[in-house]
């Protein structure tokens, strides 16, 4: 069996680039060869989980290296309950320099015949940052997702592409340029206020004073109508993320940010609003709810991170206003 599937067609559908991002993306694939890894103990293996880890690593967001070895190995993970997945890392090279990587989780609900694509971490080498190789891999999943519900179910269902951002840091314009990223890719934040989603930190030791770390709940929906999101689909987003941290992490690291989750959904029957973001500069009004000032105190202090540092939301939301203007 060969240990990359290196066919930039077969990987991605040109038509899942958004309408933002198509002109660009598309003239930046014909310049990149896209392979997913097949083999854990492939150089392309240890040269896309270096990328990964050298930067999500020290952030506690970066599963173990066996962890993952095993997951390319088995191919379908089974978290029991009806609930299975599959784990993929693609990389795309510019001739035989890796210059980005994406991995991710299409994960399945048969019983309730719906799918959650975790998009867990993506990477782009700096001199392609702006290229469009982005959008590629943020797209690259939704093409994924088809291919595999049609292999393993027979049929596509619908589907949330999900992915873990951090709250908006006025002081790391990284976190807002990667939000308009998404925004400009047709994604939406599920509204924090109902939705409060947190990773385990892959650091803390037992007994570290804390356990996770707040993140937002970035969405895109495929074959689903448009508006608010049931509750029960969005509870299915920490159910599958957390049922695939629970087969390599103590219960203890795992439970406060899916009780804090779980306890946060059940308290309305609502649907859950899909808030906006922003598409570029210009108007940054969709991030107010979004700042770290407005976002951690929504979490009990266990799940804010190691060393989280706030400040008052409309403070914060007042420099992002100056950082869009400054551009």
């Amino acid at each position: 069996m060969s240990t990359e599937r290196s066919s930039t067609n077969a990987l991605l559908d040109a038509n899942d680039l958004s309408p933002h991002d198509r002109a660009k993306g598309i003239a930046t694939l014909s310049h990149l060869r896209l392979a997913e890894v097949y083999d854990p103990h492939s150089l392309a293996f240890h040269q896309c989980f270096t990328m990964l880890e050298g930067f999500f690593g020290p952030r506690g967001e970066m599963e173990d290296r066996a962890a993952l070895m095993r997951f390319v190995a088995e191919r379908v993970i089974d978290y029991g309950g009806g609930l299975e997945g599959t784990y993929h890392l693609i990389g795309a090279w510019a001739g035989d320099e890796l210059v980005g990587v994406r991995d991710c989780y299409v994960d399945l609900d048969r019983q309730n015949g719906f799918s959650i694509v975790a998009l867990s971490h993506a990477y782009v080498a700096p001199a392609w940052r702006r290229s469009g190789l982005g959008a590629i891999l943020r797209a690259l999943p939704v093409t994924l997702s088809r291919r595999v519900q049609t292999e393993r179910l027979g049929t596509t269902v619908p589907t949330l592409v999900a992915a873990e951002m951090e709250p908006v840091d006025p002081d790391n314009p990284d976190t807002i340029i990667r939000l308009i990223a998404y925004g400009r890719s047709g994604f939406s934040v599920l509204d924090p206020q109902r939705f409060r989603y947190s990773q385990p930190d892959f650091r803390c030791s037992p007994g570290a004073a804390h356990t996770g770390i707040a993140l937002l709940g970035v969405v895109r929906p495929l074959g689903l109508p448009e508006g608010p999101l049931p509750v029960e689909l969005c509870a299915a987003y920490p159910t599958l993320f957390h049922a695939c941290h629970r087969m390599y992490l103590p219960a203890s690291q795992v439970d406060p940010s899916s009780s804090h989750a779980f306890d946060t959904l059940a308290a309305w029957t609502e649907p859950v609003r899909l808030l906006p973001l922003p598409t570029g500069r210009g108007d940054l009004s969709g991030l107010a709810p979004l700042v770290r000032g407005a976002v951690l105190p929504l979490y009990p202090r266990g799940l804010w991170g190691e060393n989280a540092e706030f400040g008052l939301a409309e403070e914060e939301f007042l420099r992002v206003v100056e950082w869009g203007a400054s551009g």
